[in-house]
């Protein structure tokens, strides 16, 4: 153990949290529907080195918060609860820019359902990360908590997708961007707005201590 805080389980899975984090960004850089993207197709193979280099990132990140704020559970907790919503955001995103890719569509009703369709799946992620690493609760996965757990989250996924929804719907892209780049720049604008209300969710309905 490197501090009172973190651990070698901390540091595996912040390692693992990158690497899928980068796995997952690769399909979002690869979307033909983000114009702004295929400018980064120049790079060539050294994108494929993304998965690395976020693992490497993470793990230096979690040991020096765990360092730096030995004394403040609650702060690296919020470091744990950030990686891994990173890596739910980028599985939420990458399933939705692949849907995006597949179908052409960037904006509109079809969307929604994309979105409530990568959301929900990136919810079931977040629930075992959060369960099991962000709080370390060593009980076993129960049924009641994971529907308060996904009640919860149901209504961070109706904020976020509202806000996806009225962003690439109503207003048009700016600064000349492509309607792919646009729907991920309004993603990540409902992806943190959605995140605080979920962290006080997690923290002081279901994993309170």
């Amino acid at each position: 153990m490197i501090s009172n805080l973190i651990s070698k389980k901390d540091i595996f899975l912040s390692f693992l949290c990158g690497l899928l984090s980068g796995l997952f960004l690769i399909l979002i850089i690869k979307n033909p529907e983000v114009d702004e993207f295929q400018k980064l197709a120049e790079f060539g193979n050294l994108i494929w080195l993304l998965p690395l280099v976020l693992a490497f990132l993470f793990t230096i990140a979690i040991v020096c918060i765990g360092i730096i704020f030995k004394s403040f559970k609650t702060i690296f907790q919020f470091s744990k609860f950030a990686e891994s919503g990173v890596l739910n955001t980028f599985i939420d995103m990458g399933i939705l820019n692949g849907l995006m890719w597949f179908s052409g569509i960037t904006s509109g009703g079809m969307i929604a359902l994309f979105n409530v369709f990568s959301f929900s799946f990136a919810t079931v992620n977040s629930y075992f990360w959060n369960k099991f690493w962000t709080f370390d609760r060593k009980d076993k996965v129960a049924g009641k908590e994971f529907l308060t757990f996904f009640t919860v989250t149901m209504i961070g996924m109706g904020i976020n997708t509202l806000i996806v929804f009225l962003g690439t719907t109503f207003v048009e892209p700016l600064f000349g961007i492509s309607s792919g780049l646009w729907a991920n720049l309004v993603k990540i604008l409902a992806t943190f707005v959605s995140m605080i209300w979920n962290f006080i969710g997690y923290k002081f309905i279901i994993f309170k201590n």
